[in-house]
């Protein structure tokens, strides 16, 4: 083969090689450009807060009343694209609903929801949503074929939030049309059996007997007053600084307490024991005995009386000594 030739052709290689390759790297760069197809690289992160990624409904054991335990929602979200959240203007939300044997139970439901607010988009990229209780049964009390006339949630309520991105070119991502994972956030709604505090509080007490021996080696007497607080642990489980109310052997302890069925006993380093009688609204008579009741004759009664308006639940009792 002449050079010419052998030249002629390598040269129409490398130029074929070059263009191909100048072609590639041009298809590339304008998959990369964030302004082409943002959407397939563009979604809304959602952490909800603690103890708020949901409505939570109570029925209260004492009262039998029924009332909001959580009626707000904390979300916060944050905007992850490649396109700077400089160009992109709002963000709207979109709520679905679905309640159990009734208005859009059968899956799949409609998607398209109602529109619970609208949020502009800070250059941050980072924003918060507040949703209340209220305001999104709002929007479909009309809609649920269960009745809501007593009682605002139902066990089995579902809420979706749903949102579309819009971009200052007036391009949209719509979640609502997305089979992406994470295009929505559930929030089912949580109706519980709430049994309060009882034992939590400020309470007043007035001993109203004491022995001999208490009086001797306790240092209280008939008529001494006096408050003490109690500090709910969780699950019926209290907290109190002297079990024997300001008596002098009396140690710090705790209050057990079963809400069903109302006994209560105590738990401290002197082997406490409280017996309960005599409930009468916010007043109820505890006699103690510990360690050295026997020995030394120290015993006594305590008349125990809330201070926040509320009557001792009738069926408190404690163990026989």
């Amino acid at each position: 083969m002449k050079k010419e030739t052998f030249l002629k052709y390598l040269f129409l290689f490398v130029f074929v090689a070059l263009f191909q390759s100048c072609t590639e790297n041009s298809e590339d760069a304008l998959v990369e450009d964030p302004s082409s197809n943002w959407q397939l690289k563009t979604r809304l992160a959602v952490m909800p807060q603690e103890d708020k990624e949901t409505f939570v409904w109570y029925r209260d054991l004492l009262t039998f009343d029924e009332y909001w335990g959580n009626e707000t929602v904390e979300i916060d979200l944050e905007l992850k694209s490649p396109v700077a959240a400089s160009e992109f203007s709002k963000i709207d939300f979109y709520i679905v609903a679905e309640e159990k044997d009734g208005y859009n139970y059968t899956a799949p439901f409609n998607t398209s929801g109602k529109q619970i607010t609208s949020v502009n988009v800070p250059e941050s990229g980072e924003l918060s949503l507040s949703l209340e209780a209220d305001d999104v049964y709002g929007l479909f009390v009309n809609d649920f074929e269960n009745s809501r006339s007593t009682k605002l949630a139902r066990e089995g309520d579902i809420f979706l939030l749903y949102w579309v991105i819009t971009a200052k070119d007036g391009s949209t991502l719509d979640s609502r049309k997305s089979l992406r994972e994470g295009n929505r956030f559930g929030m089912k709604v949580k109706v519980e059996d709430y049994a309060p505090p009882v034992w939590e509080g400020t309470f007043d007490f007035e001993w109203i007997v004491v022995s001999g021996g208490a009086e001797q080696w306790g240092g209280v007497y008939v008529g001494k007053t006096g408050s003490v607080n109690i500090t709910h642990l969780g699950n019926q489980v209290y907290s109190m600084d002297n079990l024997l109310w300001d008596y002098y052997y009396g140690g710090p302890g705790k209050v057990h307490f079963n809400f069903l069925t109302g006994e209560t006993y105590v738990e401290g380093i002197y082997s406490e024991h409280w017996t309960i009688s005599n409930i009468n609204g916010p007043s109820m008579d505890i006699e103690f005995w510990y360690t050295y009741s026997d020995a030394y004759d120290e015993t006594g009664t305590v008349r125990f009386t809330r201070t926040d308006g509320a009557d001792w639940p009738s069926n408190i009792y404690s163990r026989p000594r």
